[in-house]
């Protein structure tokens, strides 16, 4: 393994938007740029979507792993298949989303970056470049985009099944399913499993709450500004308020009206074998007792954050650490995207608009090419204050009479 000039950790969504923004940037780093997964691009996600059988994303169709904003749209057009972008704002079938990310890993000329291995440490060096330990062998990389690690399931109900483990397969008609969340997933959940003839009780800390997507449109554009002017223990503060649990409104409405599926407000108090007692002092019995709770991200949450921590400190808040404008780890060439950088991106980090985010700062970066245009404002800052830079316009909704 010859050493590369990048190295792109993770082959997600995320890790796709990585590697497909720096090739678009700089085509000079085709086969000098290297993914690490030991899994397929894009198998984790897919195998997720299939496990919980949701059949549509919760993004609009401007937010995708290829570099130009109407690349989705027009692909789909192209393949007479926009019927499967649904919603007010397009939002793409799970289908069409897995076939369109193939195709941009074909195109790209990406099928053979994947080297299937983990890395196990990144070791910033004192000559700039980045000491990579792929699977049982080392690369010096000129820098490494980290687009993988630091989330853990947030289980706060003992003996309760994460849906990271759900199986949907396994509920048969006349059982009974409690389902704690308020959010999509839980709600996706307690759907499905009245679907196949279950009885599902729903508990949620507060009433449901319709909202089109999971972080509201603002946090695309004009709340950074403010965002990225915050002290970082404000940022972290006003990241978590801003991603309460939400429906779509068409989710909510099938909740409350299903025959099947009971809602109701509190929270569990503890559980045993085949039954759960609210907070209210309520029992119910269960055969299934499912969280929609999340996950929550943490530096020290996955073995290669953590030793980066050790090896170049840098600040962490709520577990989140203090990155650089342009999403640098403590000045050295290891840049990160997705929910752990929140603090510099926005409630919305975790999501596939986040990782657009995340591309326009690293690729300047990484390539020294800034974009022909950005989508989304991002500050610049001088003796640790902030000073966000002016907002460019966004991409607009494709279902709009505005758009193009």
């Amino acid at each position: 393994m010859t050493d590369p000039e990048v190295v792109v950790v993770g082959a997600g969504p995320h890790g796709l938007t990585a590697a497909a923004a720096l090739l678009g940037a700089d085509p000079g780093l085709r086969g000098r740029l290297l993914v690490a997964d030991p899994a397929p691009w894009l198998a984790g996600w897919d195998a997720r979507f299939a496990r919980l059988e949701l059949p549509v994303l919760r993004s609009a169709c401007v937010h995708h792993p290829a570099p130009a904003p109407y690349a989705l749209l027009d692909w789909a057009r192209a393949r007479g298949r926009t019927a499967e972008l649904t919603g007010p704002v397009g939002s793409p079938g799970t289908g069409l989303f897995a076939d369109f990310c193939r195709w941009l890993v074909t195109r790209s000329g990406l099928a053979g970056a994947r080297v299937p291995a983990a890395v196990t440490r990144l070791r910033p060096r004192d000559d700039g470049r980045v000491e990579v330990t792929v699977g049982r062998r080392r690369v010096r990389a000129g820098a490494v985009v980290l687009a993988a690690g630091g989330a853990r399931p947030h289980v706060p109900v003992p003996r309760a099944r994460h849906s990271d483990r759900v199986r949907l397969s396994a509920v048969r008609p006349g059982q009974r399913v409690v389902v704690v969340g308020g959010g999509l997933t839980a709600g996706h959940l307690a759907l499905r499993a009245a679907d196949r003839g279950a009885r599902v009780l729903l508990v949620v800390r507060a009433p449901l709450r319709a909202r089109l997507m999971d972080v509201d449109a603002g946090w695309l554009g004009r709340e950074l500004p403010g965002y990225a002017a915050l002290p970082p223990a404000e940022r972290a503060a006003a990241a978590r308020r801003a991603r309460p649990g939400t429906v779509p409104a068409a989710v909510r409405d099938a909740l409350l009206g299903s025959g099947s599926v009971q809602v109701r407000q509190g929270t569990v108090a503890r559980t045993a074998p085949g039954c759960v007692q609210l907070a209210d002092g309520a029992t119910v019995a269960t055969d299934h007792l499912w969280l929609g709770t999340g996950s929550r991200f943490d530096v020290r949450a996955h073995p290669v954050t953590a030793g980066l921590a050790t090896d170049v400190p840098v600040e962490v808040v709520d577990g989140l650490p203090v990155l650089g404008p342009d999403l640098s780890w403590g000045g050295t060439r290891v840049f990160l995207t997705g929910g752990l950088a929140a603090l510099e991106l926005g409630p919305a980090a975790r999501g596939l608009a986040g990782a657009r985010m995340a591309a326009e700062r690293y690729t300047e970066a990484v390539t020294g090419v800034a974009p022909a245009r950005r989508q989304y404002p991002a500050p610049t800052r001088s003796a640790g204050a902030a000073a966000p830079a002016a907002r460019v316009g966004s991409p607009v909704c494709p279902t709009s009479p505005a758009c193009r």
